[in-house]
């Protein structure tokens, strides 16, 4: 991937996959559901996990929920970063994936389209069903974004 492409994909503008919006009220649920943060880990391995997925490096047969502790972990190594993960679901609930981190941006800002980290699994399941792997950025903050593929 071209540093230019990686620039673009992050950008304030860029408009990220979200189709998987189209049967839920997003103002709603993220107003009901709003997370502040990537949760933090409750699992010290979670946490050894995140030191260990550097760039070409991933996890396999995570649980959604320790992804998100995991990114979690990684922002808080370095809130200023943006993780690009390309990300296979086993199955089509995406209830456990593998991830790889394709990418590290030292210092880029979310797109300003980017959903919250409580939509997660609306996203996961939804992909999971029409797709067999996809990229996606996570940001300090709960921000994440889909590419389009």
């Amino acid at each position: 991937m071209s540093i230019e492409q990686a620039l673009m994909d992050n950008d304030l503008f860029y408009e990220p996959e979200d189709a998987y919006w189209e049967q839920t009220d997003k103002l709603a649920f993220e107003t009901a559901h709003l997370e502040g943060e990537w949760p933090t880990p409750t699992n010290p391995f979670i946490r050894r996990m995140a030191i260990l997925t550097t760039t070409g490096r991933g996890q396999h047969n995570l649980a959604l929920a320790d992804f998100k502790q995991l990114v979690g972990a990684l922002t808080e190594i370095d809130s200023r970063a943006v993780y690009r993960f390309i990300v296979v679901p086993l199955g089509r609930n995406a209830r456990t994936l593998s991830i790889r981190l394709i990418e590290t941006v030292p210092v880029a800002l979310p797109p300003l389209r980017a959903d919250n980290a409580c939509s997660l699994h609306i996203a996961m399941e939804w992909l999971a069903k029409r797709y067999t792997h996809f990229e996606l950025s996570c940001a300090a903050e709960a921000n994440y974004w889909v590419h389009r593929q």
